[in-house]
């Protein structure tokens, strides 16, 4: 093996290994951790722009899956917009004491509370059916799951039939698994079909208040769109190479990878069967459900535990659920021209994190942002003496400006969510893993119904404490925020640029979450020696 030699342009105490193919030694050692072969690529040199080049085709397959999210944002605007439909209150509400005609409470809570049910429906048997039959299986089980809920929307007659429909629903609304920016930006279709579903809900009470249904029948457009685009997706590589099944992976790499300049199947494949034997001689026994909460897993499980609670502790309730309701607590003369400047907000977050996170990485923006908003969460609660709740218009404006920089920082923090759910995982134990799981479309977890209770509690606590104490709710949510902050400082890693593989290395020789960013990897190593070997990938 060659004596390595020290590269200014690489991170501090970086090395790479002079040397011919022939030198490549697949059992490296760095600090004491035994590599298992190369299992880094050499595309992963390749910028932001260039990557998003060289892999279009790739970038069109993920917004082709990531149509679902439309559909999403329809069904989560609908569901709560239609309730205030003159029509839809004389087909399921009941006629008080006054004769006055309106929803049933129980059913109103029951109705939210069946889409929660309707995920913890799919974690019952959606990620044995991704490991079994593959991931674009489980993309055509919640497609069918969509198509039920929509057949009971269009039908429905009674609360019941309504709730049923919901729990359908509910089982097939959530959301996947991709790598970097691209996990961030299926909220971005998300955002956009709430913002259809608002302006279509609005333009359906102003000129049909009768015709709740009209906006059911609009809800099958997006499930078509899915089901054509995901005709077109094919399977996961991963999954056929944890089935052992090298010729369907080949094909499926092909589908996505074919025609790429200086693309090298075969080495990328068994940079894939790699990271899965290793993770197997890991893990020893065959993968369950138990193995998320043994060893490293549970440190990988706690880290995205920490972000799901973080983000009911951020006050998610008052910020997005009860967001009209606490402006018009707060005084402002339209409450819910605030709800939608908020919105505007969560979808500019949604798209400045897409694009900037695969650059300036994760770990500091995401555990600043949560910094950010436990200052931001006192300050609120201050506001209570600044007049912000007995008509001061200038506390009441400064309310709606703190709030827009409170929900740009809670967007970003709800994101990483998505995002490190997608990346610290494991590949062998990923659809048993934390998954953002609000969905049938990929494998459900045990973390998302983890975080119910906490959601639930936060939901019906929230009402109550804004009568109760208004603005000063913010110093209860930011009392529980500062241990979520320091946690999230001691643990949340930097993932920018790294492997799966690496990832793996990274946790398996215990290297501290904030030194992940200038810490060299063996994968890094043997790259770097497989490019001076070959050559790197060229730069367009």
């Amino acid at each position: 093996m060659a004596e390595p030699t020290v590269s200014p342009s690489e991170k501090p105490g970086t090395a790479h290994l002079e040397g011919t193919g022939a030198d490549i030694d697949d059992t490296a050692k760095f600090d004491g951790y035994n590599s298992y072969g190369l299992v880094k690529s050499r595309f992963d040199e390749l910028s932001i722009l260039q990557t998003l080049w060289v892999f279009k085709r790739v970038i069109l397959v993920s917004l082709a899956v990531y149509t679902g999210y439309v559909c999403e944002g329809f069904e989560l605007g609908a569901g709560g917009s239609v309730v205030a439909n003159a029509g839809f209150i004389k087909q399921f509400g009941t006629t008080g004491g006054e004769g006055v005609r309106a929803l049933d409470p129980t059913w109103l809570s029951t109705w939210s509370a069946l889409l929660n049910v309707g995920q913890i429906v799919t974690f019952t048997h959606i990620s044995w059916f991704a490991d079994k039959f593959g991931r674009k299986t489980s993309f055509y089980l919640a497609w069918i799951w969509l198509v039920v809920g929509c057949v009971f929307l269009n039908t429905a007659k009674s609360p019941s039939v309504w709730a049923l429909a919901k729990l359908c629903n509910g089982a097939g609304i959530g959301v996947l698994q991709i790598r970097g920016g691209m996990v961030t930006f299926q909220s971005v279709w998300s955002n956009i079909g709430g913002i259809i579903c608002s302006v279509m809900m609005q333009q359906l009470n102003q000129n049909y208040p009768d015709n709740y249904l009209l906006a059911m029948r609009i809800l099958w457009a997006p499930i078509g769109l899915m089901i054509v685009c995901w005709v077109f997706v094919p399977e996961s590589p991963w999954f056929h190479a944890r089935q052992g099944n090298k010729d369907k992976a080949m094909k499926a790499m092909r589908q996505l990878y074919g025609g790429i300049e200086g693309y090298d199947f075969e080495e990328e494949y068994g940079i894939i069967a790699r990271t899965i034997e290793h993770e197997r001689e890991v893990l020893v026994e065959q993968p369950g459900y138990i193995h998320v909460f043994k060893g490293l897993n549970l440190r990988r499980t706690l880290t995205v535990m920490i972000l799901a609670v973080s983000q009911q502790l951020a006050g998610l309730a008052i910020i997005s659920t009860y967001s009209t309701y606490f402006f018009s607590l707060a005084g402002l003369a339209d409450p819910f021209l605030g709800s939608v400047i908020l919105s505007c907000c969560n979808l500019l977050a949604v798209i400045l994190w897409s694009f900037s996170t695969d650059y300036f990485g994760r770990r500091t923006i995401v555990n600043g942002c949560q910094t950010f908003v436990c200052g931001i969460l006192f300050l609120v609660g201050g506001l209570h003496w600044a007049g912000a709740t007995t008509g001061n218009a200038a506390a009441g404006t400064a309310l709606l400006v703190i709030c827009c920089f409170w929900t740009f920082s809670f967007q970003v923090i709800a994101m990483s969510y998505y995002l490190y759910s997608a990346e610290l995982p494991s590949a062998l134990l990923r659809s048993k893993s934390p998954h953002p799981l609000k969905p049938a479309l990929l494998p459900s977890s045990p973390t998302r119904s983890w975080e119910s209770p906490p959601a639930n509690i936060s939901s019906y606590a929230t009402p109550p404490m804004l009568l109760a104490l208004d603005l000063k709710t913010g110093f209860v949510y930011g009392a529980f925020s500062i241990p979520i902050c320091i946690l999230m400082w001691l643990y949340l890693p930097e993932t920018k640029s790294r492997s799966a593989a690496e990832i793996d290395e990274l946790y398996e020789r215990k290297i501290p979450s904030w030194r992940w960013s200038k810490t060299v990897t063996t994968a890094e190593e043997q790259m770097h020696v497989l490019i001076q070997a070959k050559g790197g990938v060229q730069r367009v």
